[in-house]
């Protein structure tokens, strides 16, 4: 052990040699551009579990801060849910404006430039450990950016021009879109980070002693915290081949080298994100987080950001009366997960399992179907056949849609459990409602969630064996360790509940809110 610490100092050492050599030059700061006052500009990505933590700081910006005129530039998917907060701002907030949404091309999106580049939902699931680094840390530089420089570049220029058109006192920034980043650093403008995941996540290199390397568990391991001495070895290893993969993101060294022939020679890197002296929001909530031993002091832990325009009984009266029956597990998975036919015949059976021992329940079951499987073949509707009955009864509702926000259902306290993939936003929504988690991962920071329920005491990871594949056996298991009415059980749901608590006491979506109209306080005029 002790030659295997030596030996990975000594190559971090090294690492970091060649790391200076890439990062972005220390230059003294200029002053930022001033600009107009009350006036903030958010540039974020369209896809849910990128967007909804500025998506909901936006409308408590039109809820609590009305004098802040809020403008956002995204793509096309974006627009209905402005509309939508606009709204509902209006109606809580009379004096409240429109948010003003500036349209950039929907074919440069980031779900569609992941498509390009040929990942698709199947092909970046991953198990977690050792068994899934090689897919993980092929895919790792495209989530820091997956635009061709040609894109990145048209999306730069675009930016740009919204930039100089609103002359906003503050933009507010998604680390997942790097196209914006360049844009307002190159115009040297005040700006701030939102991000939906917790502060390990982003500052783990921030920590002393080289505790990114053994004292923390990597993304993507499912290791608990504080780590077992027999598994710092693995977590070494994974830290390695992730930073090397970060560092030298070999696919993209064309592409640097056209952006900075167009002038953009910021270097795009995930090293290169955090300036001391830039806000920065997280979602974390003290307890329900793995604990840092640093956390820099421009970062603000506001707790759950999380969206709840209305009740349930507002968005849908009959989803909100056939919640009232019986305590309902709620299955989500997220926006972007269609159900294979495997996953689907598992849950479907592991569901008629549960609600044939437990009479008193029932299943919100989010459900849309992938056409075409990881075969290749069209599958119909046998898998389903387990819960036909209770579909007939109505113990069962799959609805592809959602017609009520899932924090709004979450609210309602008729949710006993919350099934979904380990998603930052699904797990800091049930965080934020006092609501027991099943977590299902399939990639990434889904198995850091995953453990995370675990060591937080809050839920389950499902299926930890097969992840990101399930049996029926699992799930079953899973659902009944967290729908339990022994001791075990309630003891789970009372701190879940606990937790729930100490996030209303100041939602985080208001905490950035706040801290955001300080900041867009800063400009010229009135």
């Amino acid at each position: 052990m002790r030659s295997l610490l030596l030996g990975g100092s000594v190559l971090v050492a090294a690492l970091a040699f060649y790391f200076a050599q890439w990062a972005t030059p220390s230059t003294p700061r200029t002053p930022h551009v001033i600009g107009h006052n009350n006036t903030v500009l958010f540039l974020v990505n369209c896809e849910h579990g990128l967007s909804n933590v500025f998506v909901a700081t936006a409308y408590a910006l039109l809820e609590r801060h009305p004098q802040v005129h809020v403008h956002f530039a995204s793509f096309p998917p974006m627009a209905s849910r402005l509309k939508r907060i606009s709204l509902h701002g209006r109606r809580k907030t009379p004096s409240a404006r429109d948010v003003v949404f500036h349209e950039l091309p929907g074919r440069l999106s980031f779900i569609n430039a992941m498509a390009k580049s040929g990942r698709t939902l199947t092909s970046i699931m991953h198990p977690p450990g050792p068994a899934g680094i090689s897919t993980a840390c092929k895919d790792m530089s495209f989530y820091v950016s997956p635009w061709s420089g040609e894109d990145h570049v048209t999306l730069y220029e675009e930016l740009t021009g919204v930039i100089d058109e609103v002359d906003p006192a503050l933009v507010v920034l998604d680390v997942f879109f790097r196209p914006a980043i360049d844009a307002t650093r190159k115009q040297n403008r005040l700006h701030s980070f939102i991000t939906p995941n917790t502060v390990i996540e982003s500052f783990p290199h921030e920590q002393p002693y080289l505790g990114w390397l053994w004292k923390y568990p990597v993304m993507g391991s499912g290791i608990p915290y504080p780590i077992p001495w027999s598994r710092i070895p693995e977590n070494i290893y994974m830290n390695l081949r992730y930073f090397c993969a970060l560092l030298r993101m070999p696919h993209y060294r064309a592409t640097q080298r056209f952006l900075e022939s167009k002038g953009l020679t910021d270097r795009v890197s995930w090293f290169n994100l955090h300036n001391p002296d830039v806000p920065w929001f997280s979602q974390t909530l003290p307890g329900a987080s793995t604990p840092l031993d640093v956390i820099p002091p421009n970062v603000t832990c506001t707790g759950p950001i999380s969206l709840s325009l209305s009740t349930a009984e507002e968005q849908s009266p009959v989803l909100a009366r056939w919640l009232t029956r019986s305590p309902t597990v709620l299955i989500n998975l997220g926006n972007v997960f269609s159900w294979t036919e495997n996953h689907a015949a598992a849950m479907a059976q592991a569901v008629a399992d549960v609600l044939h021992e437990r009479t008193d329940l029932q299943v919100l079951w989010k459900f849309r179907k992938a056409v075409v499987d990881a075969e290749g073949t069209i599958y119909d509707d046998e898998f389903a056949s387990p819960v036909h009955p209770f579909l007939e009864s109505g113990r069962v509702k799959m609805e592809p849609w959602l017609e009520v926000d899932p924090t709004s259902l979450l609210e309602t306290g008729h949710i006993v459990a919350s099934v979904h993939h380990g998603g930052a936003g699904c797990y800091h929504e049930a965080l934020g409602t006092g609501v027991p988690q099943v977590v299902l991962p399939l990639w990434l920071d889904h198995y850091s969630f995953a453990q995370l329920v675990e060591d937080v005491g809050i839920g389950v990871w499902g299926c930890r064996e097969t992840s990101p594949y399930w049996t029926a056996e699992c799930l079953r298991h899973a659902l009944f360790t967290v729908l339990d009415r022994n001791e075990s059980g309630i003891a789970m749901r009372e701190k879940a509940r606990r937790f729930g608590d100490l996030a209303q006491r100041d939602p985080g979506q208001y905490v950035a809110a706040r801290e955001i109209a300080k900041l867009a306080a800063s400009g010229y005029g009135s």
